[in-house]
């Protein structure tokens, strides 16, 4: 759909909920908690709504998405490919990154919160604060969608000051959301320790860079082992491991709060095809408790499986 009839569609869409003599920035300011500044532009057209802002209008003005989007296929459901420049953001990268920051924040005395992941590759938020692993995805998301032309080494790929505060709250927020499930494909980390091995046989990582990425894992998998024994968050909030033995295709998440559904599919390492779709959701969280109900749980019990598994880890990542 051509970007410009997709924001005269939700424009026209909020303005039919919202009474003649209602000032629509107010009410919009009230839902998204944003500024006024922010609320004009996304009206003028200059910012577009992100997804969470759209879940929010829509959960308080009732507003069907599908209908926005142009959506009359019963089987066809709304995705969004989010593509977002971690190496050199724009400001709407960074506007996108903060809007959704301020949504999470916004949640944090939601008792609904809920996030949930059965993954074949790392979330972002758990190795956020370990230098080389996050440069290594960076450069990993790079090589895969812009060539071989655009993938720099590890060390001239730099974070500005801005992205490293908006990825250090982002990680504070996530920690934030009362039930965080992960559930790993069993061959995580030997999915990770290949990648490594192929780029450094490539001649596109140094034996530094090995060597760096290396110690970088085993604090990584101390880290790990340690929220999986404990079984919370800092903030004292859940977080469960399970470990599945079927291997996973891609990633699938979903996370809610009282104003919010999201379904994604993880895309070309940091990026993610986005659903709104509550159907879409349903299915996906179906996926997801079938998933755990297949998988070992190894957070706060099973010791003798977590205990096996880290040491095999270990094991694997020492041979980098």
């Amino acid at each position: 759909m051509n970007t410009s009839v997709l924001h005269d569609n939700i424009i026209n869409a909020i303005k039919e909920k919202v009474p003649s003599n209602t000032n629509i920035t107010a009410v919009l300011m009230d839902i998204l908690y944003i500024g006024k500044e922010a609320i004009y532009r996304r009206l003028r057209g200059d910012v577009p709504f992100t997804f969470e802002e759209l879940a929010s209008i829509s959960k308080v003005l009732g507003i069907s998405l599908d209908n926005i989007a142009g959506s009359t296929m019963q089987k066809s459901k709304p995705f969004q490919l989010k593509l977002t420049d971690y190496v050199n953001p724009t400001e709407a990268d960074y506007g996108q990154m903060e809007d959704f920051i301020d949504i999470l924040r916004s949640a944090r005395k939601d008792d609904c919160t809920e996030f949930a992941s059965s993954a074949n590759i790392f979330q972002q938020t758990l190795y956020i604060g370990h230098e080389y692993l996050n440069k290594f995805y960076l450069f990993k998301s790079l090589y895969q969608t812009n060539g071989l032309d655009s993938v720099k080494s590890l060390d001239d790929i730099k974070m500005s000051k801005r992205l490293n505060d908006i990825q250090k709250r982002y990680q504070e927020e996530t920690m934030y959301i009362k039930h965080t499930f992960y559930i790993w494909d069993y061959m995580i980390f030997r999915y990770l320790v290949n990648d490594i091995k192929y780029f450094a046989s490539i001649r596109y990582i140094t034996s530094e860079d090995v060597a760096a990425l290396k110690e970088d894992l085993l604090t990584f998998m101390d880290r790990m082992e340690k929220l999986a024994t404990k079984g919370e968050f800092e903030t004292g909030n859940k977080v469960q491991l399970y470990l599945s033995s079927l291997n996973f295709e891609s990633t699938y998440s979903y996370m809610q709060t009282q104003n919010l559904k999201l379904s994604h599919i993880i895309a070309f390492t940091l990026n993610a095809v986005v659903s709104l779709d509550t159907t879409t959701f349903d299915r996906v969280q179906q996926w997801i408790d079938a998933l755990k109900r297949l998988s070992t749980l190894i957070s706060e019990s099973g010791e003798m499986q977590r205990v096996k598994f880290f040491k095999e880890q270990r094991e694997l990542v020492n041979t980098l």
